[in-house]
């Protein structure tokens, strides 16, 4: 116990200097002086194990990256070049409000609506700002961008999606507020929120889930697993419930129906739902504070509301979603998975391909010869309200895989995958080790 002393001493004072940051985000010149003594102290500590411990370099090493998300959380807190502080509370709006359109951003007259004008930056670098996400509704129409508003038409509802991002990829960028949704996410700690409203032409007759997809399978390494693991056990504490399957080897599945990698929580996982009848419902490019129920109001009393609402589901109301919690946790701009203040491990470690598939679906429910039931969520019980896919054009899907979801017709509009991006060598044991604990003191 003597030997760990400076260990825990390590550890306490970097999560202390955390805590200090996002506490005193307002007061600059306190963090000045705060966190630059957290951190010495940390430094120190770090030092007086390495010369009491020396052989204990596994741990060494977790200390190591623990030190350096530290750094990395001061630089994404803006600690040292923050914007002023009403401004990025919400509290003074800038003066040049802009409406994100249909696939660009529009300029607006200063007057706001009752549900609160969003605002950015007037700065030109916002209409020619851009990003690696890119996403398609399914059955693909074409590429889309973040910020961008895109409806389609199916024959079970007629969906609206919007997805907005900080740009994490970007300090720079992040901390000016030089992007379309820097009036939503200034001051707050999501790096991604995504808004799905719909209007259901089928009513369901089953639980409704919403979920990621995976195109393929493959076997993960013992590591990932583990990493795979933990992040089930944070989202099952943060969403609820968390289903997880890493899909079903086609090689050993016979003539039987294999089940795709996929991940699920009900519907009552999301983060604010807004139901409102037709013509009424909020535009999902504005502000939504304070319309519908949040789950941070209360998570037991929002999944009543939820299933109370879905319970009387109707073909004469929109629904609207939005789903921001799991963004500490997937960082899509980066294509990096981990727990806050943790290990970021690249996404394509987790996926067969590295393209998603978001889709809310409601699941059958099918009884087995024995008389059991079928306990896998497999494509035959699945019928889609929502599905589209997402990918980033850092780490770019295989072209067919593209073509597969896209398809041919838009075969201009495919951004070419890097070079030998279908050639990648598995990582050995060692290098994923080495990966996981020194990548978050690496820059990208």
């Amino acid at each position: 116990s003597i030997h760990l002393c400076p260990a825990f001493r390590c550890v306490a004072l970097c999560s202390s200097s955390v805590q200090v940051m996002c506490y005193l985000q307002q007061h600059t010149t306190k963090m000045y002086i705060v966190t630059s003594s957290y951190l010495v102290l940390a430094t120190l500590a770090l030092v007086e194990l390495a010369l009491v411990v020396p052989k204990s370099l596994h741990f060494l090493l977790f200390l190591v990256a623990v030190s350096g998300h530290v750094f990395r959380a001061a630089v994404n807190s803006r600690v040292f070049s923050s914007p002023p502080v009403a401004q990025r509370l919400g509290k003074v709006e800038p003066s040049a409000p802009v409406i994100l359109g249909h696939g660009k951003a529009t300029p607006c007259p200063s007057s706001s609506s009752s549900q609160g004008a969003k605002v950015c930056s007037a700065d030109s670098k916002v209409h020619s700002y851009e990003d690696p996400l890119r996403w398609s509704l399914l059955p693909s129409k074409g590429i889309n961008r973040t910020h961008e508003v895109h409806m389609q038409d199916t024959d079970t509802a007629a969906v609206k999606i919007c997805i907005m991002a900080r740009p994490t990829h970007d300090t720079d960028c992040d901390t000016s507020g030089a992007y379309p949704s820097s009036w939503h996410f200034q001051g707050r700690s999501r790096k991604w929120e995504a808004r799905i409203q719909l209007r259901f032409k089928q009513l369901p007759k089953n639980p409704l889930f919403v979920g990621l997809e995976m195109e393929g399978y493959k076997r993960m390494p013992l590591l990932v697993r583990r990493a795979d693991s933990a992040l089930v056990a944070a989202a099952t504490k943060l969403l609820g419930p968390v289903y997880r399957s890493h899909g079903d080897d086609p090689s050993k599945a016979d003539a039987a129906e294999v089940e795709p990698p996929c991940v699920s929580v009900p519907l009552y996982a999301c983060d604010q739902m807004i139901a409102s009848d037709v013509g009424e419902e909020p535009d999902i490019t504005y502000s939504l504070q304070g319309l519908g129920a949040l789950r941070a109001g209360g998570f037991a009393t929002f999944r009543e509301h939820v299933n109370a609402t879905l319970d009387d589901v109707s073909t004469d109301k929109v629904y609207t979603f939005c789903i921001w919690s799991v963004s500490n946790l997937i960082d899509l701009l980066r294509w990096e998975i981990g727990l806050p203040l943790g290990p970021q491990m690249d996404s394509n470690r987790f996926v067969p391909e590295p393209m998603v598939t978001v889709a809310i679906y409601e699941l059958a429910e099918d009884k087995k010869a024995d008389g059991s039931s079928e306990a896998r969520h497999l494509l035959s019980l699945k019928r889609y309200f929502v599905q589209f896919s997402y990918w980033n054009t850092s780490s770019p899907p295989a072209l067919k895989t593209l073509q597969k979801v896209i398809g041919r017709s838009c075969q201009p509009a495919l951004e070419e995958p890097a070079a030998g991006a279908e050639a990648v060598r598995q990582a050995t044991f060692v290098e994923q080790l080495v990966e996981y604990y020194l990548s978050p003191c690496m820059s990208r």
